[in-house]
């Protein structure tokens, strides 16, 4: 066993004692997740804030953006089609928490090639550039479920 190589996840502790969250909450959840996501990979930027909330952070690789003017600011720095990347996100699990938010925790394995815009399709595939685990905090506002907070915890990154 090599349990010596990670720390202890207690996620799955918590998780079983915090009430279940019912599912079509789950479900609304998730559509908004893999909205924001789908339009991200697709370089939709300015359709991604439709999932973001106003007040929301995202902790990236490169940075945190909080609240939507920075994620339109960030938007507005990325050159579509240079980076052709597609986000298979797997395993959710949700756990309501005591302020009436869903954390959904999730695993997140990226592909990624940088090109120009134009290239061929297929991308060449090399393997993922990082598997990991999201966290994905989502909040009701004006009746739709939004991202609040989301960060990453890579697991594995090529190098």
């Amino acid at each position: 066993m090599l349990s010596h190589l990670h720390a202890p996840d207690h996620t799955l502790l918590r998780m079983s004692q915090s009430p279940a969250v019912p599912v079509d909450v789950q479900m609304a959840c998730q559509d908004s997740l893999m909205n924001f996501m789908a339009h991200f990979d697709a370089d939709q930027f300015e359709a991604m804030q439709a999932w973001f909330a106003p007040e929301g952070t995202w902790e990236r690789a490169d940075g945190t953006l909080k609240g939507l003017d920075a994620l339109r600011r960030w938007a507005a720095t990325r050159k579509p089609g240079h980076i052709f990347v597609r986000h298979a996100i797997s395993n959710l699990r949700f756990e309501a928490l005591p302020d009436g938010r869903v954390r959904i925790h999730s695993y997140v394995t990226v592909y990624r090639h940088d090109g120009q815009p134009g290239d061929a399709r297929p991308a060449p595939l090399n393997g993922p550039a990082l598997v990991g685990r999201y966290i994905d905090d989502m909040v009701l506002h004006e009746g739709q479920w939004k991202i609040h907070h989301k960060s990453i915890q890579a697991d594995f990154k090529k190098i």
